[in-house]
C-alpha cells in the first residue's frame, strides 16, 4: 500500500510544474501563431498573383480575337444605361476566357462576395479593378465621366511600353467597377448615385498591405509591387505606370491622384 502512494506521487504533477508547463506552451503559441499567419497571407497573395496571371492572359486573348484591340471597361458608354444599372464590365468580357468567376476574387479580400459579373445595382465581384489603360481614352482614362471613353477601348498597337503600364490592380471596394475614378466616384456625386469613396490607398488593396498590391501589366505579365513605384517617371516627356508624367497630373485633373502619390508613405499598414 505504502509503495502504491509513492508512486502515485511519483506519476502526478504539481499545480506549479502545470503553471509552467501553460506557460511555456503560451510562450510558444505567441511565437508560432504570427508565423503561421504570415505564411497563411503569403499562400493567399500567391494565390492571388496567380488569378491575375489568368486574368492577364485572359486580356491578350481577348485582344488577340478582337483585332488586337484591348476589352473595355464598360460594355457600353451610355449614360443613362450605366444609371440603369446592368453594365458588362470587362470582367464579364475576359470570364469568356477564365470561365472561372471566382478567380476575379483576391483569397485575401475581406469584403470579397461571389456576385454578378454583370453589375446591377445591388452586387458585383469584388477584388480587382481596371487602372485602365484601354479602360478610357487617352488624357480621359481617369478623369473623364461615364460616356467619355469607358467603352472605348485602346488598340494594342497604341501602347508604347506595355510591360510598364499597368491596367489592373487590386481592391477591397465591394463595387469596383461602378465608378468613374478606379474604384471610387471623386468628385461626387457618382453617376447614378452609388457610394463616394476617399481618394487613398484604403480601397486600394485585398488584404496583403496599404501600400503593395499585385499588379498586371498591358503585356500581360503580373507581379507584386510597391504602389510608389508606380508613380515614378524619369522626367520631363515621360511617363510612369499611369500613363501619365507626375509633374502634369494636376494640370490634368488628377489633383487626387497627384495627392495620394504626395502621401502614400505616410498612411498606415504594411508595406
Amino acid at each position: 500500500m505504502i509503495l502504491d502512494r509513492r508512486r502515485s506521487k511519483l506519476a502526478g504533477f504539481t499545480l506549479i510544474e502545470l503553471l509552467v508547463v501553460i506557460a511555456i506552451i503560451a510562450i510558444l503559441a505567441a511565437i508560432l501563431f504570427p508565423v503561421f499567419a504570415r505564411a497563411r497571407e503569403q499562400a493567399r497573395k500567391t494565390a492571388c498573383l496567380s488569378n491575375m496571371k489568368q486574368i492577364g492572359t485572359a486580356l491578350q486573348m481577348y485582344a488577340q480575337d478582337y483585332d488586337e484591340t484591348y476589352a473595355p471597361r464598360y460594355g457600353s458608354g451610355d449614360v443613362s444605361d450605366f444609371e440603369n444599372g446592368f453594365q458588362r464590365s470587362w470582367k464579364n468580357m475576359l470570364n469568356v476566357y477564365i470561365k472561372n468567376r471566382d478567380v476575379f476574387k483576391c483569397p485575401s479580400n475581406p469584403t470579397a462576395l461571389k456576385g454578378d459579373l454583370i453589375w446591377n445595382g445591388t452586387k458585383s465581384t469584388t477584388g480587382y479593378y481596371a487602372g485602365g489603360y484601354s479602360m478610357w481614352l487617352p488624357d480621359e482614362w481617369l478623369s473623364g465621366q461615364m460616356g467619355h471613353g469607358a467603352a472605348y477601348p485602346q488598340q494594342m498597337a497604341g501602347v508604347e511600353a506595355p510591360a510598364s503600364s499597368l491596367i489592373i490592380l487590386e481592391t477591397s471596394w465591394r463595387f469596383p467597377d461602378t465608378g468613374p475614378y478606379l474604384s471610387y466616384c471623386q468628385p461626387s456625386p457618382c453617376p447614378g448615385g452609388g457610394e463616394e469613396q476617399t481618394p487613398g490607398p484604403s480601397t486600394w488593396n485585398s488584404g496583403h498591405s496599404r501600400k503593395a498590391s499585385n499588379i498586371i501589366y498591358l503585356d500581360s505579365h503580373a507581379k507584386y509591387g510597391f504602389l510608389r513605384n508606380t508613380f515614378k517617371d524619369d522626367g520631363p516627356g515621360t511617363l510612369n505606370a499611369w500613363r501619365y508624367n507626375r509633374a502634369e497630373m494636376d494640370a490634368k485633373g488628377l489633383n487626387w491622384l497627384s495627392t495620394v502619390s504626395d502621401n502614400l508613405d505616410q498612411y498606415p499598414g504594411n508595406d
